[in-house]
């Protein structure tokens, strides 16, 4: 990222319907939209050796073991690492990302349905992924807040499910509720 170049939000770990088992971090600059594949995705792995050296504890929670920790301490180092680097760095690291500069971008779209998916249309090229709910909230946030893709970007489906939504994170945040606007985003 050059020093001009302004990062303004990031969504970590969407996934890319086509390859499900790879973690893709979005960033959001003032110029561009950065698709960063960051490697192979543990959401479906189990940590066998972990499990192997757990004795079985009689309150039914296993007990954290050494390697836990140092996993966990590992990915906090590597999560440090990469905020360290700029989009352009983090591009070069993997073969598989790409990104889309505003004047490519043709739409954006949060289609919601029974799994919502988030499409980036370009001339060239289609990007979609299925986000969860605190993204959907993120990529909400983020694009209604970028000038240049403001117009470019539409919500398709069910509104009420992206109320509810919005409501079931922000009563998990603050345990209140925030009352939306009824009318779907035009």
């Amino acid at each position: 990222m050059s020093s001009s170049e302004k990062e303004l939000g990031v969504v970590k770990d969407i996934v890319l319907p086509l390859d499900i088992n790879t973690r893709y971090d979005v960033y959001f600059t003032d110029k561009r939209i950065a698709i960063v594949c960051m490697g192979r995705a543990n959401r479906f792995e189990s940590d066998e050796s972990a499990e192997a050296s757990v004795i079985p504890s009689p309150f039914g929670v296993p007990p954290v073991t050494s390697s836990y920790i140092e996993k966990i301490e590992n990915t906090q180092a590597i999560d440090q690492e990469i905020k360290n680097l700029s989009v352009d760095d983090l591009l070069k690291i993997s073969k598989k990302s790409c990104f889309y500069t505003y004047d490519e971008v043709e739409e954006l779209k949060m289609i919601l349905g029974h799994k919502p998916k988030f499409i980036i249309l370009s001339k060239d090229c289609e990007s979609k992924f299925s986000p969860d709910e605190e993204q959907i909230k993120q990529l909400t946030e983020i694009l209604h807040s970028i000038e240049p893709i403001g117009k470019k970007f539409s919500i398709a489906g069910n509104w009420n499910l992206l109320q509810e939504i919005f409501r079931a994170s922000f009563n998990k945040q603050c345990g209140t509720s925030i009352a939306l606007n009824d009318k779907s985003p035009g």
